[in-house]
């Protein structure tokens, strides 16, 4: 049984095209064994103004830009993003 000592993380940069938005991607696996790791604390989905997770929660999506750059407003026309949440029943 692998005791998850050392592990390797991936971080991903993506332009989301004609948005002049930034998201960083990263996932964590460990070194050993290669087993994902899961995030958790985040809701589910896509959101260019705030954290969310992959659905099987093993990517973190953060919002970036670049030092000293003011947010970019959207207009209407763009799609800002998605979220996902469980129906609680």
């Amino acid at each position: 049984m692998c005791e998850h000592k050392d592990f390797a993380a991936n971080v991903a940069v993506n332009r989301m095209e004609d948005s002049g938005r930034f998201m960083a991607d990263i996932t964590v696996r460990c070194s050993e064994c290669d087993l994902p790791f899961q995030f958790f604390g985040f809701p589910f989905g896509l959101d260019f103004d705030g954290v969310t997770l992959s659905p099987d929660a093993t990517e973190v999506r953060l919002p970036i830009k670049p030092y000293g750059d003011a947010p970019t407003v959207l207009g209407d026309r763009f799609v800002r993003g998605f979220k996902i949440s469980k129906n609680s029943r």
